[in-house]
């Protein structure tokens, strides 16, 4: 053949120039010889010498003399699989390399040259450390990934708020066990319909039908029904965007049953204006309600009027009846006012015996006479508690807006010391601040 007779030609010339090509290759290349016991370096290129830090082979070198004694052993065998099966062996492992650790991916290529019966491995390493390494980024990456999805799965499903995630027209794609709770229906009843479906109110529809929507978080709270259900239910409502490479892929939605709450923080607030032994509103609610009545009446030109009335005699009836017989005598005393009352009026309790009246849009003042006279006709009859016969009689003091208070204090002044006047006489009775 051609290639045999350029070979002869060429002889010693033509190994000069193979090895300097195999020098000019990155990976590393090792001619192995099988000397029946060992492998013997026969040749090796300049990366190969460079990485492994091979000695002169002009001289028998031993793979044992070479590398540490648990690298030989398990390079040995690979190397014997390849003779001694005559087919390649590819494989991985480490190799040091001026202080540093490399990963090198091993090629080895059995020559056997029957003729001569002489054993000879090509081994070229190539590193892949930098994939190797990119490989195992990549593995931390998706095991990071799977964490993180696995965390926010168990955000969802542990989640004590109702999670829809929907899609762009509000079909409901999956919900976690606690909208499943709230809706009281099965997975295989809630998968697939609308969320709108569920309540009666058009809230949700005219949500995810109304454009254009906002690409940030989306609050809102409101009283709702459920279909089927009876009671009402105050829910807070959050909508957040499924955005992917900021395009939105549908909603998650948000529930929460705020209803034990918002019912509690609106007694709290109920109780924040109302006297709890009488029921009713306290001096707070009072003075918001005369301030609002007051820049009305500045308005429309009609009299405000304000009562207050003190017990005849109060201190006696705990003395002498007790404290739980007092309590209800104010009970008695607030029930009795508020039967004389118009529906716009507001009937108060500062505290002790000492009770108020705000008698908002009066037309004539003849109102105000009137209805102090039936709040002392409402006091003559006695009140019986415990089979005991208590006397509960009032003094009424009056004053008016506009006339000759300019403000709220003034008008409240002016109304104390009308009732000032009948305590330091009668104690009993009814006087409009002159």
């Amino acid at each position: 053949m051609r290639i045999h007779r350029i070979f002869h030609e060429l002889e010693s010339d033509f190994l000069s120039l193979m090895t300097q090509a195999f020098d000019q290759i990155d990976d590393l290349l090792f001619v192995m010889r099988f000397t029946g016991k060992d492998y013997e370096y026969i040749y090796a290129n300049r990366a190969a010498k460079d990485t492994v830090n091979l000695p002169d082979l002009s001289n028998p070198v031993y793979l044992h003399d070479v590398v540490s004694e648990s690298a030989y052993k398990r390079l040995f065998s690979y190397y014997e699989e390849a003779r001694i099966t005559q087919e390649k062996v590819l494989f991985t492992a480490p190799i040091e390399h001026r202080g540093q650790q490399i990963i090198g991916e091993s090629l080895l290529t059995p020559v056997y040259m029957k003729e001569h019966n002489l054993h000879f491995i090509l081994a070229i390493v190539r590193d892949i450390t930098s994939h190797e390494q990119a490989l195992q980024n990549l593995k931390i990456a998706q095991k990071e990934l799977e964490e993180e999805r696995l965390r926010l799965e168990s955000l969802i499903e542990y989640n004590n708020e109702a999670i829809f995630q929907v899609d762009d027209n509000g079909k409901i794609v999956k919900c976690n066990p606690e909208a499943k709770r709230f809706l009281k229906g099965t997975s295989d009843e809630i998968q697939s319909t609308y969320l709108s479906d569920w309540f009666t109110t058009n809230f949700f529809s005219e949500w995810f039908t109304t454009d254009p929507k906002p690409m940030k978080n989306s609050q809102h709270e409101l009283w709702i029904t459920l279909r089927n259900q009876i009671e009402r239910h105050y829910i807070k409502v959050k909508f957040i965007p499924i955005l992917i490479a900021t395009t939105r892929q549908g909603w998650y939605v948000l529930v929460r049953d705020a209803t034990v709450e918002t019912t509690i923080q609106d007694e709290l607030q109920r109780m924040a204006f109302i006297d709890h032994l009488s029921g009713l509103p306290n001096r707070r609610a009072f003075d918001d309600r005369l301030d609002y009545l007051l820049e009305q009446a500045g308005q429309t030109g009609d009299y405000v009027a304000v009562f207050l009335l003190d017990g005849y005699k109060f201190k006696r009836i705990n003395d002498e009846f007790g404290h739980d017989t007092g309590d209800a005598v104010i009970r008695e005393t607030a029930h009795r006012l508020e039967q004389v009352v118009r529906d716009q009026d507001m009937v108060a309790r500062f505290g002790g015996d000492e009770f108020a009246i705000i008698v908002p849009h009066i037309k004539e003042l003849d109102i105000i006479n009137n209805l102090a006279s039936r709040i002392l006709s409402q006091f003559e009859q006695p009140f019986y508690y415990r089979g005991k016969e208590i006397s509960i009689r009032v003094g009424i003091g009056c004053s008016h807006f506009p006339g000759t208070a300019k403000n709220k204090n003034q008008l409240l002044n002016e109304a104390d010391y009308a009732l000032y006047e009948i305590k330091e006489g009668p104690g009993i009775g009814f006087r409009l601040y002159k």
